[in-house]
């Protein structure tokens, strides 16, 4: 949010942003300009936050600090902290003016903000998602990579104190220009049924719809189009529309009568194909798509199309198959599709039920899970899916600290086990151990001429026990033993 005094003079008012566009011609009014200018500026004489300063006294597009108030609105906090003290900054050196500032909101990897400095694996975790963007699972539970990159980040003595924590500039990855100071990146705010994306001269600007008019009205003007016949336009959305519905929408491509769509979509319901709502819909919906498995959602249930034919169906408590028969790959299809539901079913049943984790200095909402021994087991639910913490409390009991973080479930609860104490450890194999046993077991099988059946029956179901305890990969590619 962005709260601004603006000026035409002599008349002044206070305006925040992100605002609509009815708003912001009502602030124009109060300043004694056109309602429906549609390139508006105004001076700046005072805004908030403080890091804005470098703007007052400026005569700045007012569309452009509204379109700035929508890129802080979607920011989470560590990225607002982070946009924050680099313009608080004066090594960042981003330069000065709006279109540097909004280009900074695109730019972000390019500053690593860490604000405690005692957890060297978080610091490496917090860095490395920063300029990557993303890290595998196998990453993201690395201890020791983290903690290593972690402790590089420390000791490369570039990290600048700041009043947000120590901001550390990534040379390696360079300023981009997003924003070209005229016609606005695409960004969804609104989270409206339809974007259309208009283009002209090699310019490209994204209107969500419905709208107010004016809006439409405005993006041509940047463009600097005179006609929407003179554009080429491209409808996408990113809700699942019924089929009769989006052909009537598509035809707006080829008619480009966008002013129309945009009445159409403010008198007409948009007809959405059913969604998952509870969160263990969403969960199951976002497992299946994550494993490419070919689904559908409707009367509460997922129907699973398998490449064999078969169709299994999915609810919140049952795995059904939907005739009854299975043919080889259908049966172990459905029994891969059983236990995930069960996992997905567990972990969402047990954050449904779980009281808020109360601990000082959390920022994020987690629940607690489990605690034990001065060790918590927390969840976190985002529209990317679960986060599954493991934390000691500290020695007054009122905070949390050294976290490990894990995407999946059973790992996090194994973590849980062992460090509360629920577990001795030393009494675990771990899956390297796992493996080397499995191969012995093997070997003996196949090599040892004095067992009795008994025995072999014995070493079989041992075997496959540890196979199963495997990771996938590791069942597959574990070679044999050989004299």
């Amino acid at each position: 949010m962005i709260k601004a005094t603006i000026q035409n003079s002599p008349y002044c008012t206070e305006i925040t942003f992100p605002c609509s566009e009815t708003e912001l011609s009502k602030k124009l009014v109060e300043i004694g300009m056109n309602p429906e200018h549609l390139a508006p500026m105004a001076t700046v004489i005072g805004i908030e936050p403080s890091e804005l300063s470098a703007l007052e006294d400026c005569d700045v597009s007012l569309d452009a600090l509204n379109y700035l108030g929508k890129r802080l609105d979607g920011m989470d906090k560590l990225e607002r902290k982070q946009f924050l003290a680099v313009l608080s900054c004066d090594e960042a050196d981003i330069g000065y003016g709006l279109k540097n500032i909004i280009n900074l909101t695109y730019n972000l990897a390019r500053y690593t903000l860490i604000e405690d400095t005692d957890d060297l694996e978080r610091i490496g975790r917090i860095h490395m998602l920063n300029v990557r963007g993303a890290l595998s699972e196998s990453e993201y539970n690395n201890s020791e990579w983290l903690t290593a990159e972690g402790m590089k980040l420390l000791e490369s003595g570039t990290g600048i104190a700041t009043e947000y924590g120590k901001l550390f500039i990534n040379e390696d990855i360079p300023f981009e220009e997003n924003f070209n100071g005229t016609t606005f990146p695409p960004y969804l705010y609104n989270g409206s049924p339809v974007a259309v994306d208009i283009g002209y001269m090699g310019l490209t600007e994204t209107v969500e719809l419905p709208c107010e008019d004016i809006a439409i009205k405005k993006a041509l003007c940047r463009l600097g189009a005179d006609d929407i016949l003179d554009c080429k336009v491209e409808v996408d959305s990113s809700r699942d529309i019924s089929d009769e519905q989006w052909e009537r929408i598509c035809a707006v491509e080829k008619t480009k009568d966008i002013f129309g769509l945009n009445n159409l979509l403010k008198t007409e319901d948009i007809l959405l194909k059913q969604q998952p709502e509870s969160i263990f819909q969403k969960e199951i919906a976002r497992r299946l798509s994550e494993e490419e498995y070919n689904f559908s959602f409707e009367n509460g249930e997922f129907s699973v199309k398998l490449n064999c034919g078969d169709v299994i169906k999915i609810r919140k408590d049952d795995v059904l198959h939907s005739s009854g028969n299975f043919t080889d790959d259908g049966k172990e299809a459905f029994y891969a599709l059983y236990h995930l539901n069960r996992e997905v079913l567990d972990y969402c049943t047990a954050y449904e039920k779980a009281k808020p984790l109360i601990a000082d200095g959390l920022s994020e909402k987690y629940r607690c899970l489990a605690e034990f021994g001065g060790t918590v087991l927390a969840a976190k639910h985002t529209e990317y899916g679960f986060e599954f913490v493991t934390w000691d409390r500290t020695y007054d009991g009122n905070s949390v600290w050294h976290g490990n973080y894990y995407s999946d479930y059973a790992a996090a609860k194994e973590n849980f086990a062992t460090r509360s104490g629920l577990i001795d450890k030393d009494k675990l194999f771990c899956a390297e151990e796992l493996e080397r046993i499995g191969k012995c077991v093997d070997f003996t099988m196949r090599h040892n001429g004095d067992l009795n059946f008994d025995d072999c029956e014995c070493l079989k179901k041992l075997n496959e026990k540890i196979s199963e305890s495997l990771p996938e990969q590791q069942q597959s590619a574990a070679p044999e033993m050989s004299m």
